[in-house]
């Protein structure tokens, strides 16, 4: 599942559109994705004490997409421009 998890996020889709076109039941995937989040985050905070979440650095899909950021709760901000570091703190700040 972690694979899909992977490839949704690499598809620009929301996790329904994607369960949909991959003929997923999506409450398989979302007990799956929060699992992966609740993992990862944990993984995260366990590394010498931090609060940061790693960042993970991917090709973008071609949708024209600048940058995006998955924020939990599977929140997404999508930005089809360049914006600077500050706008990105004053958002998630």
């Amino acid at each position: 599942m972690y694979r899909s998890i992977s490839r949704w996020q690499q598809s620009g889709l929301t996790q329904k559109a994607w369960c949909e076109k991959n003929d997923m039941v999506y409450s398989r995937f979302h007990y799956w994705y929060k699992r992966y989040r609740s993992e990862e985050l944990g993984d995260a905070r366990d590394q010498e004490g931090s609060q940061f979440v790693p960042l993970m650095v991917e090709s973008s899909p071609a949708t024209g997409m600048w940058c995006e950021l998955l924020l939990p709760e599977g929140k997404r901000l999508s930005f089809h421009q360049a914006v600077s570091a500050e706008f990105l703190r004053s958002l998630i700040g």
